[in-house]
């Protein structure tokens, strides 16, 4: 969580011409300079307050601003104590304080708008969440008045908020183009698939090549890939199912070593069948999050490359067939990981951009292309954050903000 905002020695309460305030900062990830980041946020957010207002508890987060609100601040993260500033949690410790009775704050203050959420329904809720217990929301690049919004900051403020929206969904756009192209091209997305080892090689962009930067392409682990091949043959020529092949490769660990941990699973079996890049074909694109919830997209979805790029572990013909099996399985007890299948879905277009429905759209995907529908990743769930211990204010902080109604 980090360290705690330090409390007022026991008996001893703020002047009464002081207002308290909670800042709040937010970066994305760990690969920005997050420390210097957070330390300007809070340094900005204590030299544009109004006289008389002053921070006393810290809450901040490094994630996504395009998370829900209810799925902000649950994580707990190492990084916290290199921050050196302290923190009173994050987005869902902040609400419930400004939920209780009495909360610590009177105010919430942030360097920007876009720092409370980047989603613009969040944005607002957020606003609308703590503007209900009395509590405003400041930005340190608006104007601050204590008599409230009036319109005109309304207006940029719901500007900015969906500009910040649109920007983050362009990042994202332009990401996935990015990983197209490099489908296409053959490099590596992620980590290698068992039975498969990472070449790396000089990055393309002179700039990024200069930087040490590379890209990566899969050869054949002389150790594992023999085992990849066992299993499609166990599965599309003898129709073992999940559970048979995971016992039979537990028998011999020596000969076939798990992907991880010590023993296989059933899942890790299955998701080996499930990978279409053994047939030597650079794929991408099995699941998606562009509606905000991962889900599994339809194969005839999926960014293939159209010539093969890496040395197949598997026929075209061996994948396929082992697709068939699955599908066949999938409500048996021997498959207990293989999903069932998809109902079939209008998508206004594939993965390469061809419209659905178009009589002259024609997908670049190679003819033919055999798919596999793959199990939805793993929803990481809501974890319920406690209410902190109400704290009796010295003064009524809250009465001598106006909210604008």
């Amino acid at each position: 969580m980090g360290i705690p905002s330090p409390a007022a020695p026991p008996g001893v309460s703020l002047p009464g011409e002081l207002v308290p305030v909670a800042f709040f900062g937010r970066t994305s990830t760990l690969i920005q300079n997050y420390q210097a980041s957070m330390r300007r946020q809070l340094r900005k957010s204590e030299e544009e307050l109004p006289p008389g207002f002053v921070i006393v508890a810290h809450y901040w987060d490094i994630e996504s601003g395009g998370l829900d609100l209810d799925q902000r601040g649950h994580a707990e993260r190492d990084a916290y104590a290199g921050v050196g500033i302290p923190r009173d949690g994050g987005m869902a410790a902040l609400l419930a304080e400004a939920q209780t009775p009495s909360p610590r704050f009177a105010a919430v203050i942030c360097e920007d708008i876009e720092r409370s959420a980047r989603d613009t329904f969040s944005a607002l809720k957020l606003e609308k969440d703590l503007g209900a217990q009395g509590i405003p929301l400041f930005a340190t690049d608006e104007p601050i008045s204590v008599a409230g919004m009036n319109a005109t900051t309304v207006l940029i403020r719901r500007v900015k908020q969906g500009v910040a929206e649109w920007f983050r969904l362009q990042l994202k756009e332009k990401a996935w183009a990015g990983f197209r192209e490099h489908t296409l091209d053959g490099w590596n997305i992620g980590t290698p698939p068992y039975g498969y080892l990472a070449e790396k090689h000089p990055h393309p962009n002179p700039a990024k090549r200069a930087e040490g930067r590379t890209k990566t392409r899969l050869i054949r682990d002389p150790v594992r890939a023999p085992v990849v091949g066992q299993m499609f043959t166990w599965r599309a020529a003898q129709r073992l199912g999940v559970t048979t092949i995971r016992q039979k490769l537990n028998a011999d660990r020596a000969a076939c070593p798990p992907p991880r941990g010590e023993h296989w699973t059933d899942q890790s079996v299955y998701q080996i069948l499930a990978n279409p890049k053994y047939t030597g074909h650079m794929v991408w694109g099995r699941t998606s999050s562009r509606t905000g919830r991962w889900h599994r997209v339809p194969p005839e979805q999926w960014v293939w490359s159209s010539e093969p790029t890496h040395p197949a572990i598997v026929t075209r013909e061996t994948y396929e067939t082992a697709r068939q099996v699955t599908l066949a399985r999938a409500s048996e007890a021997e498959d207990p990981a293989a999903p069932a299948t998809p109902s079939p879905a209008a998508p206004t277009s594939c993965a390469r951009g061809c419209a659905a429905g178009s009589a002259t759209a024609v997908c670049r995907a190679p003819p033919g292309q055999p798919g596999l529908t793959t199990p939805a990743r793993m929803m990481r769930p809501t974890r319920a954050t406690p209410a902190p211990t109400p704290t009796t204010p010295s003064a009524s902080w809250s009465a001598r903000i106006t909210l604008c109604p």
